[in-house]
């Protein structure tokens, strides 16, 4: 009796879990498959400039990115020790997907990458993944809308201090941003 009331309870344990599991995939959409990994949400341009903004005196690293862009790939882990290294002195990465918000496949393949290379920060899917959106941030950018990764990293005053449209070395990222965390507003 007590080993079948015993596989009762381990039964139901395990459909709750996967009943909260699949709550939580249908529900969000976006979030990624692990509590160690961020919520992904997906922002329009102008969220984007108010991040940017909402960190003034701060220095801003704004990378695009995408799930299928090979650079990327050996970006992003530079990006995340960037972060982790310069955080405490004032360093904010928004990382921004390209990879497209309305596509399924598309969200989940951004999830495992998450799931994998698990950022210590936010990630963001961007709501368009046309020329229009990069434009929307800012309209000199993009002018191909090819060039990912994409990067600017803004100084304290929030100001455009560093343009890039290629996957950068943990050493270019370094050599940019410490001056300007060095700066003062």
């Amino acid at each position: 009796m007590k080993s079948r009331f015993r596989g009762r309870v381990t039964r139901f344990v395990c459909l709750a879990l996967a009943a909260l599991c699949v709550a939580a995939f249908a529900g969000l959409g976006v979030r990624a498959q692990s509590s160690s990994a961020p919520e992904m949400k997906i922002v329009k341009p102008e969220d984007v400039k108010a991040m940017i903004a909402a960190n003034k005196g701060k220095v801003v690293f704004l990378n695009f990115f995408a799930t299928y862009c090979v650079p990327c790939h050996k970006e992003f882990p530079d990006i995340i020790k960037l972060q982790t290294k310069y955080k405490s002195a004032g360093l904010e990465v928004v990382e921004i997907s390209m990879n497209d918000a309305s596509d399924p496949a598309d969200k989940a393949a951004m999830a495992k990458y998450l799931e994998e290379v698990k950022p210590s920060f936010a990630v963001y899917l961007a709501s368009s993944i046309d020329d229009d959106f990069y434009k929307g941030v800012d309209p000199k950018w993009a002018a191909d809308g090819e060039a990912l990764p994409m990067t600017t990293i803004f100084g304290r005053d929030g100001k455009p201090a560093h343009f890039y449209e290629k996957a950068l070395s943990f050493e270019e990222m370094e050599r940019d941003v410490t001056p300007l965390l060095k700066a003062s507003n």
